[in-house]
């Protein structure tokens, strides 16, 4: 009996461990911060900063054709949990 029970401890501890997975790596994303509107931008997900770096021309001129003004460029591996902050003050000022 005692066999049997602990033949099901195993099998459960296996299930368990079977069933969860590593945690997969946080991809890649351009992180682009503007001076006005005081804002930052994510872009992403890419496989590798290489293909990250490819795609910041692109969303600089975006950026720019709308008239931002920006700040810094960063590649950076990161899982944002928004893709657009801005500042409240600026957010405030839109809303009006």
């Amino acid at each position: 009996m005692l066999g049997i029970y602990l033949f099901c401890i195993y099998v459960a501890v296996l299930s368990v461990l079977a069933g969860s997975s590593p945690r997969s790596p946080e991809k890649w994303w351009v992180e682009i911060v503007t001076e006005w509107p005081r804002c930052t931008y994510y872009f992403g997900p890419f496989d590798t900063d290489k293909e990250a770096s490819s795609n910041i021309p692109g969303y600089v001129e975006d950026l720019e054709s709308e008239g931002a003004k920006r700040l810094s460029i960063r590649i950076k591996r990161c899982q944002p949990s928004e893709l657009t902050i801005c500042d409240s003050e600026f957010s405030e000022g839109i809303a009006a």
